[in-house]
């Protein structure tokens, strides 16, 4: 998988056209945000084997334990694995890669670095959320 030439601009776009689009089920959810965010800066398509396959927060486990066998760790895992995406330390993480980290209300969740290098961007009820990288336990390079 390789980036596009112009990806900076289209995850900036990426980001600013998802800031104030709320968490949906099947549609906007951290899986989602971040395959999206891939597939703007690369034109891959990552969630093409469970996008909208789900609906629901239960539809959603159902989806990915079908597809990875488990959670998101595994869900992570499985698509690394089918791009030949190349696990990195979260300190190693940059501009445009996945990374997994953990929410006191939602337990594990996807989202991708930010422009700065130093900021990771998911998706909550509100829009986007943003938090230091050094909150992420993941991080996939996304070449």
């Amino acid at each position: 998988m390789k980036r596009l030439q112009g990806w900076p601009e289209e995850l900036a776009r990426f980001l600013r056209e998802r800031a104030a689009v709320p968490f949906a089920w099947g549609k906007n959810d951290c899986a989602l945000f971040a395959c999206d965010a891939v597939m703007a800066i690369t034109g891959v398509d990552m969630a093409a084997d469970f996008r909208g396959r789900y609906n629901t927060k239960a539809g959603a486990t159902k989806a990915i334990r079908r597809f990875a066998g488990g959670g998101l760790d595994q869900l992570a895992d499985k698509i690394a694995a089918q791009q030949a995406l190349m696990e990195v330390t979260k300190l190693n993480a940059q501009r445009g890669d996945v990374v997994l980290f953990d929410t006191a209300i939602g337990g594990p969740t996807l989202g991708i670095v930010g422009l700065h290098g130093h900021m990771v961007h998911s998706v909550g009820p509100d829009g986007d959320v943003v938090l230091p990288l050094r909150c992420c336990r993941r991080a996939w390079r996304i070449s």
